[in-house]
C-alpha cells in the first residue's frame, strides 16, 4: 500500500498546453504506469459503496422474506426500518468518504504527473490533514447543484396550488407537464454547466492549499473557455466505464440466467433457504460489478481531471508557473 501501490513512474508532461488527443493520451500513460496506486485510493468509496448497501439490501430481503414465500401480511417492520437507517447513514456519509478520496486522488494524479508518484497512505495523510476545508468545499458546491433543484420545485408547488384555486385541476395538468419537463431540461444543462465550472476546484485546493470558497473562484477562472473541451474528455471516460459496466452486467445476466434453469432443474421452491441464497449471490454479484465500476470510473475521471488542471494552469499562468504541491520547489 505504500511504496509497491505504483509501477514505474513516467516523466513529467510537457510544459506546453495539450490538444484533446494529447490530453487523453497523457490520462492513459498516468492510468497504464500508476493504475494500482489510482485504484489503491479509489477502493476507499467504492469499499464505502459496498460497506453500506450489502447489509441493508439484506435487511430488505428478510423484511420482505414472509411475502416472497407467499404469506400475506405487511412486511418485518424491524429489518425494514434497519435497512433504511444504513442508507440513510450511507447518504449522509458517502459525502465525506467522497471528499477525502478526491482529494488524496488529486494529490496522487498531480504528483504523477510531475514524475514523482505518491503512495496510497501519503496521498490520504494530506487529505486528512486538511479534511474539515476538503468536506466544506464539497458541501459549497453541492449547494450550486441542490439550490437551484430546490426553487425549481418550490416554484413548481407554488404554481399548482395556484392554478389548481384559479383553474381547477384540468388547467393545472395542462399547464404544470411542459412546465415540469422546460424546467427539468434547464436545472438538467444547468447542473452540467456548474459541475464543468467547478470541476477543478478540488486539485485547485490541494495543490494550491486555496480555501474552499477561494478554490471554487479559482476553478471558475481555470476552466473559462475550456469547458467543451472538459466536457469531452470526462463524457469519454464515463462512456468507457458506461460500456464497461454493461459488458459486466451481460455476464451478470447471463450467470443468473444459467442460475436460474439450474435451480429450476434442481427444483428450488420460492421461498426455500436455496432461494434466497441465489438471491443474495445476485446482489453480491450486481455490488461487486457497482463497486468495478465506480474503481475504474473514479480513477480515470480524478486522473483525467489532474492532467486537464495542469493543462489549464498552463493555458492561463504561462508555462513559468508549475502546479506543484504546496511547499514543493521546482
Amino acid at each position: 500500500m505504500n511504496a509497491s501501490a505504483h509501477s514505474a513512474p513516467v516523466g513529467p508532461a510537457s510544459a506546453v498546453p495539450m490538444n484533446f488527443g494529447r490530453i487523453l493520451d497523457r490520462t492513459i500513460q498516468l492510468m497504464r504506469a500508476n493504475l494500482r496506486l489510482f485504484l489503491g485510493i479509489a477502493a476507499v468509496p467504492a469499499v464505502a459503496i459496498v460497506a453500506v448497501f450489502l447489509p441493508a439490501t439484506a435487511f430488505f430481503l428478510i423484511a420482505f422474506a414472509p411475502l416472497m414465500r407467499g404469506e400475506t401480511g405487511p412486511p418485518r417492520m424491524v429489518p425494514f426500518a434497519i435497512g433504511w437507517v444504513l442508507f440513510a447513514i450511507g447518504y449522509l456519509v458517502f459525502p465525506a468518504v467522497f471528499a477525502l478520496y478526491i482529494s488524496a486522488a488529486s494529490y496522487a494524479v498531480t504528483r504523477a504527473d510531475l514524475g514523482f508518484p505518491a503512495t496510497v497512505s501519503e496521498a490520504f495523510g494530506v487529505a486528512w490533514r486538511r479534511f474539515g476545508r476538503h468536506l466544506w468545499l464539497m458541501f459549497l458546491g453541492s449547494l450550486y447543484v441542490i439550490a437551484p433543484l430546490l426553487a425549481c420545485v418550490l416554484a413548481i408547488a407554488l404554481l399548482a396550488v395556484l392554478l389548481h384555486f384559479a383553474a381547477g385541476d384540468s388547467a393545472m395538468g395542462l399547464f404544470l407537464v411542459p412546465l415540469i419537463i422546460l424546467l427539468y431540461g434547464a436545472v438538467t444543462v444547468y447542473n452540467i454547466v456548474i459541475m464543468l465550472r467547478f470541476s477543478l476546484a478540488y486539485p485547485v485546493c490541494v495543490v494550491e492549499e486555496r480555501p474552499a470558497w477561494e478554490s471554487l473562484r479559482r476553478s471558475a477562472q481555470l476552466t473559462q473557455g475550456a469547458k467543451g473541451r472538459i466536457f469531452l474528455v470526462l463524457l469519454l471516460i464515463y462512456a468507457i466505464a458506461y460500456v464497461v459496466n454493461m459488458v459486466l452486467m451481460a455476464v451478470l445476466f447471463a450467470v443468473g440466467a444459467l442460475g436460474f434453469f439450474a435451480a429450476m432443474a434442481a427444483h428450488v421452491t420460492q421461498g426455500s433457504p436455496a432461494f434466497f441464497v441465489l438471491i443474495g449471490l445476485g446482489v453480491l454479484g450486481y455490488l461487486l460489478i457497482l463497486a468495478v465500476t465506480c474503481l475504474l470510473s473514479y480513477a480515470g475521471l480524478t486522473t483525467a481531471l489532474g492532467v486537464l488542471y495542469r493543462d489549464q494552469r498552463l493555458r492561463k499562468d504561462g508555462p513559468s508557473v508549475a502546479p506543484l504541491i504546496a511547499g514543493e520547489s521546482a
